[in-house]
């Protein structure tokens, strides 16, 4: 179950490197740094926040709002698998399942945030 939740949490940042690859990127070349988060979610949000005021993209309330919601779950799920390995006598396979669940939900949810950054970008 360890090694599973070490899973999450490598699929997580690699996940939201990828989604926000295009925009850091951008931002690099502008001389605009961003600094590190205590989550891979929470720092795809900087990310992304920053692209927004660099006027590197422009999204809608609707989507800024969506974007930041699905973030903000990636930095939860973080959240808690590394509260989860903290306490790793706590854990049972039951719950290793339900933050599985969650995980490709999550992953899911990059994905369409990946596209629509993508198109807003070109």
């Amino acid at each position: 179950m360890i090694d599973q939740l070490n899973a999450i949490l490598n699929g997580l940042k690699r996940a939201v490197t990828l989604t926000v690859e295009k925009l850091l990127e951008k931002l690099r070349g502008m001389g605009i740094e961003v600094e590190e988060e205590n989550t891979a979610g929470d720092w795809g949000w900087s990310v992304v926040s920053k692209a927004m005021e660099a006027g590197i993209i422009s999204l809608s309330d609707a989507d800024a709002d969506a974007m930041y919601y699905v973030f903000r779950r990636c930095a939860t799920l973080e959240e808690m698998v590394k509260e989860a390995l903290a306490n790793p006598s706590e854990i049972d396979e039951n719950f290793v399942n339900n933050l599985i669940d969650d995980y490709r939900e999550n992953m899911e949810a990059l994905a369409r945030v990946r596209e629509r950054l993508n198109a807003a970008i070109s």
